[in-house]
């Protein structure tokens, strides 16, 4: 194997290794704020929550309100039961009292049911709101993680890309422009190891796709320190010393 080859894969080692650290910063990243999202989508549901158990209220207020005054109606009616006169009289004002003692028992029950209601909405609302705290305290919890992993790799991860800038140095123009596009593409595995199938035959095989390589190629990189790509997946070719 040529001196740029040997540089191209001793700038993978350090390129792989970035890409690790940078990997597993973005997945922490990542992890943050999907949690942040399930979050809001939990503070969005107890908003509705709230807002189901204020109509809830409203609705109980209203129906006690329309209790009191039938209760007063009721009162009057029963007063005016002692000053009626007639037989007709008495017989109207007994026939609405009956009516509105129907109409309350029918409110009394609703409230009953909005009273029940309210106050299941009320302890659902309250463990909901206990739930949602938790999942905030995650979410500190990782955002934590990821500025202690920031502080922990950002020494390490200093340290690698000034080795990246010096191994770039040694290495042309050309070179380095592919090596960087090829990296971008299948994150920092840049170089693929030709593989001979068989001891006796000129079959071979690129180790970053597994698909069948011309012999020609193989055999240019036994001699010739090249950028000599696989037309499959378009990684730089390397052949390991003793094949």
């Amino acid at each position: 194997m040529g001196v740029m080859l040997e540089a191209l894969l001793a700038l993978q080692d350090i390129e792989l290794q970035i890409v690790d650290i940078r990997r597993q910063l973005a997945t922490r990243q990542r992890s943050v704020k999907q949690q942040a999202a399930k979050v809001r989508a939990a503070e969005e549901a107890l908003a509705t929550e709230r807002e189901e158990l204020k109509r809830l209220q409203i609705q109980m207020d209203e129906v006690d309100m329309d209790l009191k005054s039938r209760s007063a109606h009721i009162s009057k009616l029963r007063d005016n039961l002692n000053t009626v006169r007639t037989n007709k009289e008495y017989a109207a004002v007994l026939s609405q009292l009956n009516n509105e003692k129907a109409d309350v028992t029918r409110l009394e029950s609703r409230a009953f049911e909005l009273l029940t209601s309210v106050e299941a909405k009320k302890k659902a609302l309250a463990e909901h709101q206990q739930a949602v705290q938790l999942e905030a305290q995650r979410v500190a919890a990782l955002e934590g993680q990821v500025a202690q992993a920031q502080s922990s790799f950002m020494d390490r991860l200093t340290a690698l890309e000034r080795q990246r800038e010096a191994a770039c140095a040694g290495l042309d123009g050309k070179a380095l422009e592919l090596f960087n596009r090829i990296s971008e593409r299948y994150d920092g595995e840049v170089m693929a190891r030709v593989i001979q199938v068989h001891p006796r035959r000129q079959e071979f095989l690129c180790d970053g796709c597994n698909l069948s390589l011309a012999a020609e190629r193989a055999n240019a990189l036994m001699t010739r320190d090249e950028l000599i790509t696989c037309d499959n997946c378009g990684r730089i070719l390397h052949m390991p010393k003793g094949t």
